[in-house]
Order: C-alpha cells, then structure tokens, then sequence
C-alpha cells in the first residue's frame, strides 16, 4: 500500500479517517473530535481539535483553488488566537509538494518551510532590528504570542488548541516574508511572498 493510499480509523470512535496521508501526521476527526497522531503504521488519540467558529473564507478544505496558474488543495486548518484577533493557517498540497498559506484579515500569504543556515537567537529578536536570515537581511515587522484555537483537516506536525508558541514576522526586499517560531530555545522559519486575493480563482486553472 503507497503512502497516499493508507487507510487508518479513528482509535476512538472507529470512523474512516478523511485525509490522503501523503503528508500528514496528525488528522481530526470529523465524527468524534479527536485529533489523531499517524505514527508509521499505528494511530494514536492526540486530544480534541477544538472549538472553530465558521468565518467567511476565500478558502476551504478540500476545495482546490489556482493561483498564477498553479493548483492548490488546503487539506488542512489550523487557527490561532494572537493580541489583534486571530489568524488562520492553511496546510496545502500541490502537484509537486506542499506549504503553508497564511490568511490575517485579507492579508493572505504562501510559506514553505525554510532551513536556517545558522541559529537564531529569540532573545536578540525585537520590532524595528534588522537581523540576519541565511544569506538576506530583513526588517522585524511584528513579534507577538500565538495561541493555538482549533485543528481541522490533515496537517504536517503535531499541535493541539491550547499550545503557544512566539513569533516574529519579517520583511525583506522585493516583498520577500519570512516567518520565524520558538518554542524554548528552538527558532523555526518559513519563508514565502503576498498573494494577490483578487487573482485566486475558485477552480483550478483549466477546469470548467
């Protein structure tokens, strides 16, 4: 059996899990509201996705979007609570991968992962610095603490409503975001560019 073709039920309530798995660790539940951890070839209960108020959206799980004729899958939904409101992030798949969109009051922006070449310091991290990442210099925008409110979907790591974690955005030249998180000590960073709402298109490119 391939990795996109696993078939796990919920270790709770029995129910066929909805997810295609090429990417995911952890999964809700649509029947119970339990979030699942996919380990190999076991399933474990990871606690309950909590509570997400439906908000209009230009996306939605599972309905397929095209972006600068590229297709993109959001599988998964992860919102967080932060000082000015909340935030949602959307885990998605593509032909060739996949990656994070990020959507904060029509502000929507696509993010994948980003290997640091050196560590970071959180302590050195501060609004208005300018601090090194890999080879470019960038401008510290906004630092805060986020909350995390909710799961739904399939997503590439293990989180649950009620885990914090601080973070930092930043602004580089030619519209160049990156994003950096800490949990401790430990800095992780993506790295991706704005997206123009008017130019993402309810249907794949191509499709009637």
């Amino acid at each position: 059996m391939t990795e996109t073709t696993r078939q796990f039920n919920c270790p709770n309530c029995g129910a066929a899990l909805k997810a295609s798995l090429r990417y995911a660790k952890q999964v809700a539940c649509d029947h119970c509201d339990s979030m699942v951890m996919l380990e190999d070839a076991v399933v474990r209960l990871a606690g309950k996705q909590g509570v997400m108020a439906d908000m209009p959206s230009l996306l939605t799980l599972h309905e397929p979007f095209a972006y600068q004729g590229k297709t993109y899958t959001p599988v998964g939904h992860i919102r967080f609570d932060y000082a000015h409101g909340f935030w949602d992030e959307w885990w998605a798949e593509t032909a060739d991968g996949a990656c994070w969109i990020s959507v904060d009051e029509g502000d929507i922006a696509i993010e994948e992962p980003l290997e640091l070449s050196r560590p970071v310091d959180p302590a050195a991290l501060a609004v208005g610095a300018t601090v090194r990442v890999n080879a470019g210099e960038f401008l510290i925008t906004e630092a805060g603490e986020a909350v995390c409110r909710a799961v739904r979907g399939e997503i590439p790591e293990a989180i649950a409503p009620g885990d914090r974690f601080a973070y930092w955005h930043l602004s580089g030249a030619d519209g160049a975001l990156v994003t950096l998180e800490a949990e401790g000590a430990e800095v992780t960073a993506t790295r991706g560019r704005w997206l123009n709402p008017y130019a993402i298109a309810a249907r794949p490119a191509g499709r009637a």
